[in-house]
């Protein structure tokens, strides 16, 4: 005994040394370990899966991103599929965000170490009140994730599903982790036309995506009165409603496959890919590889763009886009301001946001290039797919099944990067010990990118 609480000491000790964005990178990356442990587990397969591919999916699971090499539903058993679960559920609110949550329901303290991480994972402001906003994230996703799946069992009771409980279970989750997982070979094709499971999953994805400030944000609008949302909510929920509605109607009327639909099921089919892209989720109703190129340049700059900060979903962020819309108009302007509406964007927010844009695009860049260098070519679908991968997003034009080791291993560290975020990585590879994390917001007005 005395021993383990000589090692526990001295790890405690070392972990003090760390930066917050270096524990989030250890932590996610010990994360990804076990489950390719549990995933290699002989009672966890039925049948024999490489440990590339167990790896694969293990990253692909705590990212959040849904692709994967082998079929979920045919080649994991029902303890594969768990322990895919439990990965992405970690991943999706952060892997440490129950483990505070059972901190602060045994009534003790958070350390601030703790604190600070958690606060670089949801990329806070450093005054803000991380001990309730732990409990609300927990109990909100408890809630959301029942809801979800109710609804969705009472619809995949009605379709005659094998195992209707644990689809609707497994589903709810991965849609509100934006993970993507589908336990069907061809994710959610069979229920195109089904509006129930489309608006569910949509809710579900949109709830994840948008990001857990925006919800919180929310709840005290409706709790206190005269409260109005705050300049971040209202920039991601105006961001995340403009990328659909231009993004529903070109995707409806240029795409020859969904104009090959009858009207009402071709609407809905372009609305849940854009919104799938767009909160990262990567679950399809429609065959990606038939989509013309047009539409699958258009998804990929939805997938560029992605969710929003302190959410389950990846991407460059919206508040980030917005950041970077305000410097381009300021200029064109010739004002010399950032603003966006009549709020100024804090030139801290602007670095952040110029930073993290730039070296997510020069990540996805050296990711494709590798790729070419992997396959002795460039393809549209190597592209989208490392475009899916970064973004964490999981559609894919069926290029996942034709990787070798050497591509499924690019792919796996590009997932693994849209997950931490390529701003993390380099802050926690470059930044020195006492700037650990970008600069946070100190005025109730500021931009959270």
């Amino acid at each position: 005994m005395q021993f383990l609480h000589d090692l526990w000491v001295r790890l405690r000790a070392l972990g003090r040394r760390f930066s917050p964005p270096q524990f989030l990178l250890l932590g996610f990356g010990s994360y990804a370990l076990l489950g390719t442990l549990l995933l290699a587990l002989p009672f966890a397969q039925t049948g024999s899966i490489g440990w590339i591919d167990n790896l694969f999916v293990a990253v692909s699971a705590m990212s959040t991103t849904g692709l994967s090499t082998v079929s979920t539903g045919d080649d994991y058993t029902w303890f594969g599929q768990a322990a895919i679960l439990v990965l992405f559920q970690l991943g999706g609110i952060g892997y440490m965000t129950l483990s505070s949550f059972v901190i602060l329901a045994r009534k003790q303290k958070l350390g601030q170490g703790r604190e600070s991480v958690l606060k670089a994972q949801f990329a806070l402001p450093q005054d803000f009140q991380i001990r309730l906003f732990v409990r609300q994230v927990v109990l909100f996703t408890l809630i959301v994730e029942t809801l979800g799946a109710v609804a969705l069992l009472i619809e995949f009771q009605a379709a005659g599903e094998e195992a209707p409980v644990w689809s609707a279970l497994f589903h709810s989750i991965s849609a509100f982790c934006t993970a993507g997982f589908s336990l069907h070979n061809n994710s959610l094709e069979a229920y195109r036309a089904n509006p129930v499971v489309n608006a569910t999953i949509a809710g579900l994805c949109y709830a994840g995506g948008i990001g857990f400030i925006v919800l919180q944000d929310a709840w005290l609008c409706l709790r206190v009165r005269g409260r109005k949302l705050t300049f971040t909510s209202r920039v991601i929920l105006a961001m995340t409603l403009a990328v659909l509605l231009l993004g529903t109607p070109l995707l409806f009327f240029l795409d020859p496959w969904i104009a090959s639909l009858p009207p009402g099921e071709g609407l809905m089919a372009a609305a849940f890919q854009v919104m799938t892209a767009s909160s990262t989720a990567g679950f399809n109703t429609v065959p990606i590889g038939q989509l013309g190129a047009a539409s699958l340049l258009l998804l990929s700059m939805v997938m560029v763009i992605g969710a929003s900060p302190s959410g389950t979903g990846g991407g460059v962020k919206t508040t980030s886009v917005s950041a970077l819309v305000a410097v381009v108009l300021g200029t064109l302007r010739g004002t010399g301001r950032v603003t966006l509406g009549r709020n100024e964007i804090p030139t801290p927010r602007v670095h952040t946001a110029v930073t993290n844009v730039t070296l997510y695009l020069t990540t996805l860049f050296l990711g494709l290039f590798a790729l070419g260098l992997a396959r002795h070519e460039i393809t549209l679908s190597l592209a989208f797919e490392a475009a899916s991968a970064l973004g964490t997003v999981g559609l894919s034009m069926g290029e996942t099944g034709n990787l070798n080791s050497a591509g499924k291993l690019i792919v796996t560290v590009l997932m693994f990067l849209g997950r931490v975020g390529p701003l993390t990585a380099g802050l926690a590879f470059l930044g020195r010990r006492a700037q650990g994390t970008a600069p946070e917001p100190t005025q109730p007005g500021d931009l959270t990118v």
